[in-house]
């Protein structure tokens, strides 16, 4: 992995490292706002590689953000090879290959620029997994706008299930820490 274009202080680094800690322990969504001069899933990648036996999955999506490309995504991130032209299909490989994993932590980069059906299949699929013995944490990535995108009326219930929403600041002449 390469350095984070901007550092975040340690003291930053350190809280998003605990925050990590406690969705990890009760599985939940995570919503991290970064600054937009700071790669937020760059410091979450390192963070969770710190975290012993956690499998990160990092998902990240192109234009135009429907469930299509955030399937698209998914495959990538998992291996799957091309992505099946059935939605349905393509739902239940990702679904199969991430409860065949001990420990997924699914992460959305950008997840601001997901449309609304995107974001409903990221919530369906936590909410699957909340269900299952080994359920799955999720971490959603992005810039201030992420509030006002999880506000829309249609994905209410995926903002109220937000365990933890955690803002990053950058670095304000205080020791710095670079993800390597």
């Amino acid at each position: 992995m390469g350095e984070v274009a901007t550092a975040v202080s340690d003291e930053a680094f350190s809280a998003l490292a605990e925050n990590l800690g406690h969705i990890l322990e009760v599985r939940a969504l995570l919503c991290v706002i970064a600054p937009e001069d700071v790669q937020g899933e760059a410091v979450v990648e390192a963070a969770l590689s710190r975290c012993d036996g956690a499998d990160p999955v990092m998902v990240t999506t192109a234009a135009p953000g429907n469930l299509a490309a955030l399937l698209d995504a998914f495959h990538a991130a998992l291996h799957l090879g091309a992505r099946p032209r059935r939605m349905a299909d393509a739902q239940r490989a990702v679904e199969d290959e991430l409860a065949r994993r001990s420990w997924p932590v699914v992460v959305v980069r950008d997840a601001h620029l997901l449309r609304t059906e995107a974001l409903q299949y990221v919530y369906g699929l936590w909410s699957l997994f909340q269900d299952r013995e080994r359920r799955m944490p999720v971490v959603l990535v992005g810039p201030e706008k992420i509030r006002s995108v999880l506000r829309r009326s249609s994905l209410a219930s995926l903002e109220s299930c937000i365990f933890i929403w955690h803002r990053l600041k950058t670095a304000d002449g205080i020791r710095l820490r670079r993800a390597t």
